[in-house]
C-alpha cells in the first residue's frame, strides 16, 4: 500500500521576518502577533533573534502581558534566552506591561548588557515612578564605566519628583557635554523646569540651545503663561513666528490662547484667531471650542456668538460653551433660549450643559423653568449624575425652593464637598444659620475629605446673614489653625460684614487691616453699608473717602456714601455725592424686580405703567395700601434718597418695583398661594417693613431674593429677624 507523505510548506524565515516588520511599522501589532502564530501551526520553523525582539515590540504596544508571557516561554524552550536584542527587548516588554518585578528579573539574569540594556532599565524604573531605583542604577552604569548617553537621562529628568534632584541631574548632563548633541534632552529639561515653574531655569536651557523644535518654543511660551508673565510669552512667539521651518500647531495655539484669556487682551484675542483661520485648524472642535471661550473671556460675547454659529457641525461641547459664555456673563435668558434650540438639534445634553443651563435658571429666578430642565435631566438619565445633582441643589435654593434643594440633597448617595457646600450655601443665602451650621457639623461627622475655602465662605456668610457673632469668629479662626486654609478677601469680607452688621466696628477695623491694601476696597464696602444701617455717619464719612480713592470708578460707593449722608439727614452732602457720581459719567444701575407667574416672567421698576394692568396693579397697590395703615404700618421716611417733604417721600415709597411686583402677584394668583420675588438690589428698610406687614394682611407667604440674600415674610415677620 502507497504512502502518502505531506510535507510542510517551505518557509523563509527572512520574509516571514519582512512581513513581521513592514506589519510592526503600520502599527498593526495584533495581526504580528496572529503571522507569527499562523507559521508556527503550519510549519516546523520558528523564529529567531530578528523575530522575538519584534515579536515583543508588538506584545508591548498592545501592553499584553499574556502574549508576552507566552512567548518568553517560547523563547526559553528554542534558546534564545541569553541573546542579548532578545533579552532587551523582552525588558522592555515587561516594562511597558507595568510589570517591574520581571522586567528587573531579566536584567538580573543578563550574561552581557550593552547602553541600551542599562537605559531600558532605568526607564522601566522612571516609567514606574521609581525614580530611587533609576538613579541607583544610573550611578552603577556610571561606577561600571558605561558610557551614558542623552537617552540615559531623557526618562530621568522627565520622572524628576522635584526641583533639586532636576537640578542635580542639570549638572551632571552639563558636566558631560550632552546638552549640544541632543535636541530631546534639552527639550527634557526645558519640560522639567517649566513642571516645577522654574522659569528663570527653563529660559537659560531654552537660550543655550543650538537647535529648537516646535516643542522647544511651545515648552517655553506655555511656561511663560503658567506663571502669568503673558508678554514675555507673546514675545517669544512674535519671534518664533518670524523663524522659517518653524510652524504653529494645534498645542501652542491652545497656550496662546490661554495667555490670551489671562490678559483679557481682546485686539490680541483677534489677531489669534485670524492665525487659527491663516493655519487652517477652524472647523477643529477643539479649536472651535478655545476660540469661542477665548472671546467669552475676553468680554466680547458677540464674537463668541459669531465664531459658534460659522461651525456648521457644532459638537455638544460647543454648545455647552456658549451657554456657559451667555450664563457666566449675566445673560440667563439668552442662554435658555439657546438651550432651547440645542434640544431642537436632536443632540444629546452632556452633566455640564445641565450643570451650566441650571445655574442660568438659578440666575433668572426661575422655578418653572428649572423643573423642566430637571424634567430633561431624568429623560437624559442624568438624575443621579452627582455634578447635575449639585446644581439642581443650587438651583432650588436660588430660586427659594430650599424644601426641593433638601429633597435633592437627601437623594445623593455618594456626596462630595460640592455636594454639601452647595446645600450649606443654600441655608446660608436665606438667613438658614442654624441649619447651615448643623449641617456643616454633620458632615465632619459623616465625611473624612479635607475641607477647602468654598465651603467656609459659605459657613462665614451663614453667620453673617444670621448674626452669629462668636460662630463666625471661631470658624474664621479655626480656618487656619485648625484645617490649614489661608484665609482669602472673601472670608475677610464676610468677616467684616458680619462685624459691622452686629455693629462691632472696632474689630470690624482691625480686621481690615490685615487685609493687602491693593484688595482692601472689597471689604470697606459691606462696612460702610453697615455705618448706614447703624447711623455711624462719622466712620461712614471715612470710609467712603477711602473707597473713592481706591475705586472711583465704582458706581456703588458713591450709592452707599448717598445713602448713608440721607440716613443721618445730610441732604446737601448726598446732593454733592450724587452730583459727584453724574460729573464722573457713572451712572446708578436701575433697580428693578420680577415674579414669575404661569411661566411667565414680569419685570416692573419704581414707578412702572408699562405694564398692560398697570391700572389694575396701582388700584390694587391703593387697597392694599388702606389695609397696611388700619393693621399699624408707617412709612420709613427717613431712608428716602431725596430731600422731599414728609408726604412727597411717602408717595415716593409706594412706587417701588417689589411692591408692583407684589400687587400683581395677588392680583393674578389664587388666594394662599406663595409669591417669589427676585429684585436686583438690596431692599430698603420701608419695602422690607411693607412686604412684613402685607404678609400679615393677606396671609401669603412672601418669598423676595434681593441683590444680599432671601426674605422669608410670614405672618408679619421675617426670616432675618430685621438683622440684614
Amino acid at each position: 500500500m502507497a504512502v502518502k507523505v505531506v510535507s510542510s510548506p517551505v518557509v523563509n524565515i527572512y520574509l516571514v521576518n519582512l512581513r513581521i516588520r513592514n506589519s510592526i511599522n503600520n502599527g498593526h501589532f495584533a495581526d504580528t502577533l496572529k503571522i507569527y502564530s499562523s507559521m508556527l501551526h503550519n510549519s516546523n520553523v520558528h523564529g529567531n533573534s530578528f523575530t522575538f525582539p519584534l515579536l515583543f515590540k508588538a506584545c508591548a504596544s498592545l501592553t499584553s502581558l499574556r502574549d508576552g508571557t507566552k512567548l518568553h516561554a517560547h523563547v526559553l524552550q528554542l534558546g534564545f534566552v541569553h541573546d542579548i536584542f532578545v533579552q532587551t527587548s523582552l525588558l522592555d516588554m515587561y516594562s511597558k506591561c507595568s510589570c517591574l518585578g520581571s522586567a528587573r528579573n531579566v536584567f538580573d539574569e543578563m550574561l552581557s548588557r550593552n547602553v541600551i540594556s542599562w537605559n531600558t532599565m532605568i526607564s522601566a524604573y522612571c516609567r514606574g515612578f521609581r525614580v530611587t531605583e533609576a538613579i541607583k542604577l544610573l550611578k552603577e552604569m556610571w561606577v561600571l564605566d558605561f558610557e551614558l548617553s542623552a537617552s540615559t537621562f531623557i526618562s530621568v529628568v522627565a520622572a524628576c519628583p522635584n526641583l533639586h534632584l532636576g537640578l542635580s541631574m542639570h549638572c551632571c548632563i552639563f558636566k558631560l557635554g550632552l546638552l549640544q548633541c541632543e535636541i530631546s534632552l534639552a527639550n527634557s529639561l526645558l519640560n522639567m523646569y517649566v513642571k516645577f515653574g522654574f522659569i528663570d531655569g527653563a529660559r537659560s536651557v531654552f537660550d543655550t540651545m543650538d537647535e529648537r523644535s516646535i516643542f522647544s518654543w511651545t515648552t517655553i511660551i506655555g511656561g511663560y503663561v503658567n506663571v502669568g508673565t503673558v508678554r514675555e510669552a507673546f514675545n517669544l512667539f512674535s519671534r518664533m513666528r518670524k523663524l522659517e521651518g518653524v510652524s504653529q500647531d494645534m498645542v501652542l495655539f491652545i497656550k496662546i490662547i490661554s495667555g490670551c484669556v489671562q490678559a483679557g487682551n481682546l485686539p490680541l484675542a483677534s489677531s489669534i484667531h485670524s492665525l487659527v483661520l491663516k493655519c487652517g485648524y477652524d472647523g477643529e472642535d477643539l479649536m472651535d471650542n478655545l476660540v469661542l471661550n477665548m472671546y467669552a473671556k475676553c468680554g466680547d460675547i458677540g464674537s463668541a456668538r459669531r465664531v459658534f454659529e460659522m461651525v456648521d457641525e457644532k459638537c455638544i461641547f460647543l454648545w455647552t460653551s456658549m451657554i456657559a459664555a451667555y450664563t457666566q456673563f449675566g445673560y440667563p435668558a439668552e442662554a435658555l433660549d439657546l438651550f432651547k434650540r440645542l434640544l431642537r438639534t436632536g443632540l444629546k445634553p452632556n452633566e455640564a450643559t445641565f450643570a451650566t443651563i441650571l445655574s442660568a435658571c438659578a440666575d433668572l429666578g426661575s422655578p418653572s423653568l428649572g423643573k423642566e430642565i430637571e424634567h430633561y435631566v431624568k429623560i437624559n438619565g442624568l438624575a443621579s449624575n452627582r455634578q447635575v445633582q449639585t446644581s439642581l441643589i443650587h438651583m432650588y435654593c436660588k430660586c427659594g425652593i430650599v424644601e426641593k434643594a433638601e429633597e435633592v440633597f437627601v437623594e445623593v448617595l455618594h456626596k462630595d464637598l460640592a455636594v454639601w457646600s452647595s446645600m450649606i450655601n443654600g441655608y446660608a443665602i436665606h438667613g438658614m444659620g442654624n441649619e447651615a451650621l448643623n449641617l456643616f457639623h454633620q458632615m465632619q461627622i459623616t465625611e473624612s475629605f479635607s475641607l477647602d475655602h468654598v465651603v467656609f465662605t459659605s459657613i462665614l456668610l451663614a453667620c453673617s446673614h444670621s448674626g452669629l457673632v462668636e460662630d463666625g469668629l471661631k470658624y474664621f479662626k479655626d480656618m487656619k489653625r485648625v484645617y490649614g486654609i489661608e484665609p482669602s478677601i472673601e472670608h475677610y469680607t464676610c468677616l467684616v460684614d458680619l462685624l459691622g452688621r452686629a455693629g462691632h466696628f472696632d474689630l470690624a477695623l482691625k480686621t481690615i487691616q490685615e487685609i493687602p491694601v491693593q484688595v482692601q476696597a472689597q471689604a470697606w464696602a459691606p462696612l460702610l453699608s453697615a455705618c448706614r444701617k447703624h447711623r455711624n455717619v462719622d466712620l461712614g464719612e471715612c470710609i467712603a473717602r477711602k473707597l473713592l480713592d481706591l475705586n472711583p470708578g465704582n458706581t456703588s460707593n458713591y450709592v452707599l456714601m448717598a445713602n448713608l449722608y440721607t440716613s443721618g439727614g445730610k441732604w446737601k452732602e448726598a446732593a454733592i455725592t450724587r452730583s459727584m457720581l453724574r460729573n464722573r459719567g457713572l451712572v446708578k444701575e436701575p433697580g428693578w424686580s420680577q415674579i414669575e407667574i404661569s411661566g411667565y416672567i414680569h419685570v416692573f421698576v419704581a414707578g412702572d405703567r408699562s405694564h398692560n394692568r398697570s391700572a389694575d396693579i396701582y388700584k390694587k397697590l391703593d387697597e392694599l395700601n388702606i389695609k397696611l395703615k388700619e393693621a399699624g404700618y408707617i412709612a420709613e421716611i427717613d431712608m428716602v434718597i431725596h430731600d422731599l417733604e414728609n408726604e412727597e417721600k411717602e408717595e415716593a415709597l409706594k412706587v417701588h418695583s417689589e411692591r408692583l411686583a407684589v400687587a400683581w402677584g395677588l392680583i393674578s394668583t389664587d388666594l394662599g398661594t406663595t409669591l417669589t420675588i427676585i429684585k436686583n438690589l438690596q431692599t430698603c428698610v420701608d419695602c422690607h417693613s411693607f412686604l412684613k406687614f402685607t404678609s400679615k394682611v393677606t396671609g401669603r407667604h412672601l418669598i423676595v431674593r434681593d441683590g444680599q440674600r432671601f426674605h422669608h415674610f410670614r405672618s408679619g415677620s421675617c426670616s432675618c429677624k430685621d438683622f440684614w
